[in-house]
């Protein structure tokens, strides 16, 4: 069962996150305080700076040597049936591209942990989430 306390934890680690980008996008949208050129010089630092330096951080702290195989084995599996299933759903459809398996995999094998996920799983679970999804990222970082 899921206490208050718990649900309380969850809020607490998702709400800084959406409020951020609730105001990104009144002060874009609404208010016009940013141009586009900064707006594209905001989406280049960070996807450009600030996501891999928050990679490097997190890649950095994980010790490969004590990695838990069961989400070794578990992250393989789940990507190599999502690649046999696009691929055989590309082939059997008549108008298929390779494209298409390429974006799938894309979609359906990298969730979004790096931002979203840490927070909300280490209120969730505690560090010992943290730390599983940091052998995620290490494993997406690998591909």
């Amino acid at each position: 069962m899921i206490s208050l306390y718990d649900a309380y934890h969850v809020v607490a680690a998702i709400v800084p996150l959406y409020v951020a980008m609730i105001l990104a996008y009144i002060s874009v949208k609404w208010l016009k305080l940013f141009t586009p050129e900064q707006c594209s010089g905001i989406n280049k630092f960070v996807a450009k700076f600030s996501i891999p330096l928050l990679s490097f951080q997190v890649i950095s702290k994980s010790n490969p040597y004590s990695m838990n195989l069961k989400l070794i084995c578990a992250d393989f599996l789940q990507k190599v049936i999502a690649l046999v299933g696009l691929t055989i759903i590309v082939y059997v459809r008549s108008n298929g591209h390779l494209n298409w398996v390429i974006t799938g995999l894309s979609l359906s094998t990298f969730p979004n942990t790096l931002i979203l996920g840490i927070p909300l799983l280490k209120a969730m679970y505690g560090d010992e989430a943290g730390a599983l999804l940091g052998q995620i990222v290490v494993l997406q970082s690998l591909i």
